[in-house]
């Protein structure tokens, strides 16, 4: 065990710096050119926000609810649906193609296919939701209030770039914790009941898991 927690912690540091390393070779290459197309003033991405900004009479409460729940929410359903189509009637050929585990849940089974979109839906609206309005306030006491003005494309990348590697740390080692045998039974299994995965199920999970993975 020992060895294996020192081998994950040499490979987070691989990640690390290699993502730094790559970082800090693009940065100074495709900032440069971006920066003119984003924080021009009068330019599309600046003028587009203005207007969504003032559209919303710069409600900070419902800047916060599209963009934090409503987006990422449309971006899951749009994209999963696109692979459910696929999932149940097996066409089209150049997506299913691609299966991965080739013959399973092909079609898929639809009763198992409603009970994850429930739970799945579920996840979001009753666990997501209401983790998000705690962190409006928290946000709003770190003083990480809406600017008019974007930030620069710069700043842009480096938010990008750590919390990318936040995150896939994070989710890499909150998964090896449910995998415990005494999380995994009352926990984590609830995930595994999909041998054969399908897109719908990534947040096929037990409430815990959705809140802590």
């Amino acid at each position: 065990q020992e060895e294996k927690l020192w081998d994950a912690l040499r490979l987070t540091a691989y990640v690390f710096s290699t993502g730094l390393l790559v970082f800090t070779a693009l940065v100074n290459s495709v900032s440069w050119f971006v920066q003119k197309f984003w924080d021009t003033p009068g330019h599309f991405c600046q003028t587009t926000w203005l207007k969504f900004y003032y559209h919303y009479e710069g409600d900070e409460w419902t800047i916060f609810l599209l963009g934090a729940a409503l987006v990422p929410s449309l971006a899951f359903w749009c994209f999963n649906g696109i692979l459910l189509v696929a999932d149940v009637t097996g066409k089209p050929a150049f997506i299913t193609r691609y299966r991965i585990q080739l013959g399973k849940n092909d079609p898929v089974d639809t009763k198992k296919l409603r009970q994850a979109i429930y739970t799945a839906l579920c996840n979001q609206l009753f666990v997501s939701f209401p983790m998000l309005v705690p962190m409006f306030y928290v946000m709003q006491w770190w003083g990480n209030t809406f600017s008019k003005e974007l930030p620069t494309f710069q700043w842009f990348l480096v938010e990008l770039s750590i919390f990318t590697l936040v995150e896939e740390v994070l989710f890499y080692y909150s998964h090896r914790l449910v995998h415990h045998p005494v999380l995994y039974k009352h926990i984590h299994k609830k995930h595994h009941e999909w041998t054969a995965p399908i897109g719908v199920v990534s947040i096929y999970a037990h409430p815990i898991e959705h809140i802590v993975s």
